[in-house]
């Protein structure tokens, strides 16, 4: 029966390689010796729990083949939209899929869903068919299963990784770099070294030397789609266009996410750290913060400011509910508060945010106001939304061919932003109180058959930061995520000449 074990899980270890080979990108047969190690390792792993299980050698054996080839069937329905393979931070996802599922099942084609369907069917029919052996040798499996799970340890950190999905996948494999990434980042030193680097970040000292209002706009899927193409009505962002205008600093931003992982980019600029400093916590950060730590937040915080959250969707999505206490964000609100909020297709609209936001500056307080918001009306999936005909029009000269509806969506929504941005710029001119507005876009909006028409694929967002005092002559300025925090912070100068001491803050109702 030990041969037949071994002869069994070292099939499936080689036959597992089959669904593997499908995973996008393709990845070479010439991968290192460790990176099979590890595949084997793995898949020993997992037939030898499945059979403590069930007592089913075939079955177990099977069922190893059939989730390399499930995760790889995901992993394909992810890189066709968000150009990344799926990676282990993912797992921690699934449960969103069931609570929000409009977000995620509509990038999963039918064909997958077929195949998904099939392999139960499958599973459970050869489930029913093997045999169960007649004595299960629970010791020696026990045995067998703990020295393939050091085994996959060892492989996994002698893997060299550069913690690139996509060229990590090239070089060894989809499930061997799947698994290792698993291995490595779950360990403890991931979370240690997390809070290591937000710990000498750049808002770990100092406070403000001026007390503003600041505003802090994070804008769901926003770029200047103007330079996709000159048939895109130039007119379609006239408010970003007087804002950056009028900024103290705007510019492009290279942001850590591409038409998703919009978490990747708010940690950036709330703590304004590289993801290139983050280790394995770079794929989903907000899943190792479990501690307080420095922020933006946290900075303004410390210089005596109230800090809020606005965001028209639900607190635990993405964990942010917790996240933001231990960001020291003070109060969330999110979508309880916008009931009776106008929608704009599916989510919240954009004006609704823009409502909540003055509403908040409105508060009676006696301290200076940051508010972090993030709006959710331009998310995805665009496909789904009713586009009318000859709707187009109104945006760009491409026409009413298929192959721009998803377009039209996405600038009907750009639009919106645009409106909510001419109606901040004009509640914030006529205010009483100083008061800083930085805005951004979080990636660019997932639309790969778009820019595949158009021949070109932007990766790059806008930003401007823009205050109703002073003077200073707009400059424009690239910036990467991280640094758009700093930026903010080094444009609080107080509104009358250096030296003077800034004038005392007293409660407000406007």
């Amino acid at each position: 029966m030990d041969a037949t074990l071994a002869l069994s899980f070292a099939a499936a270890a080689g036959l597992a390689l089959l669904p593997e080979a499908i995973a996008m990108p393709r990845a070479s047969l010439r991968r290192s010796p460790v990176a099979y190690a590890l595949h084997v390792a793995a898949i020993g792993f997992i037939c030898l729990c499945v059979l403590l299980l069930t007592g089913r050698v075939r079955f177990s054996a099977f069922v190893a083949i059939a989730l390399v080839a499930l995760l790889a069937s995901v992993s394909n329905a992810k890189y066709a939209s968000l150009r990344e393979p799926f990676v282990f931070t993912d797992l921690s996802l699934f449960s969103q899929l069931f609570a929000h599922p409009r977000l995620y099942l509509p990038f999963v084609s039918a064909g997958t869903v077929v195949a998904i369907v099939i392999g139960v069917v499958v599973v459970v029919e050869g489930f029913i068919a093997d045999k169960p052996l007649a004595h299960r040798p629970v010791g020696a499996l026990l045995t067998a299963a703990c020295a393939c799970l050091t085994a996959a340890y060892l492989c996994a950190a002698r893997l060299p990784l550069k913690l690139n999905a996509v060229d990590d996948q090239k070089r060894h494999g989809f499930f061997a770099v799947f698994v290792a990434y698993l291995l490595n980042g779950m360990k403890p030193a991931t979370a240690r070294r997390l809070r290591d680097v937000l710990a000498s970040g750049p808002f770990a000292s100092g406070v403000p030397q001026s007390a503003p209002d600041v505003i802090l706009i994070q804008s769901e899927s926003f770029f200047d789609a103007r330079r996709l193409s000159a048939s895109i009505d130039h007119s379609i962002l006239s408010h970003f266009d007087t804002a950056r205008r009028e900024s103290v600093q705007h510019g492009e931003l290279t942001v850590p996410a591409w038409g998703a992982n919009t978490m990747r980019t708010e940690f950036a600029v709330l703590t304004g750290v590289d993801q290139t400093q983050l280790g394995y916590a770079r794929f989903y950060p907000y899943a190792f913060v479990r501690r307080a730590c420095t922020s933006l937040a946290s900075w303004f915080k410390h210089g005596g400011y109230q800090t809020q959250a606005i965001h028209p969707y639900y607190a635990d999505f993405f964990g942010r509910e917790r996240a933001f206490k231990h960001l020291q964000i003070d109060r969330f609100v999110d979508i309880a508060a916008f009931a009776d909020a106008p929608r704009a297709g599916p989510y919240v609209s954009d004006q609704a945010v823009a409502d909540a936001i003055v509403k908040a500056l409105g508060e009676p307080r006696d301290k200076p106001a940051f508010i972090f918001s993030m709006t959710m009306e331009n998310h995805g999936p665009l496909h789904l939304e009713q586009v009318e005909t000859g709707e187009g029009a109104a945006f760009h000269a491409l026409g009413d061919d298929a192959r721009w509806r998803d377009l039209t969506a996405y600038l009907r929504h750009l639009a919106n932003a645009d409106a909510m941005l001419g109606q901040l710029l004009g509640t914030l001119r006529a205010r009483g109180r100083d008061t800083v507005l930085c805005f951004y876009g979080d990636h660019v909006p997932a639309l790969p058959h778009v820019y595949t028409e158009l021949g070109c694929e932007p990766s790059r967002s806008d930003y401007f930061i823009w205050r109703n005092y002073g003077d200073a002559p707009a400059t424009r300025k690239d910036l990467c995520a991280e640094q758009l925090g700093v930026a903010l912070v080094r444009t609080l100068e107080p509104a009358m000449p250096r030296g003077t001491p800034a004038r005392t803050l007293h409660p407000t109702t406007e």
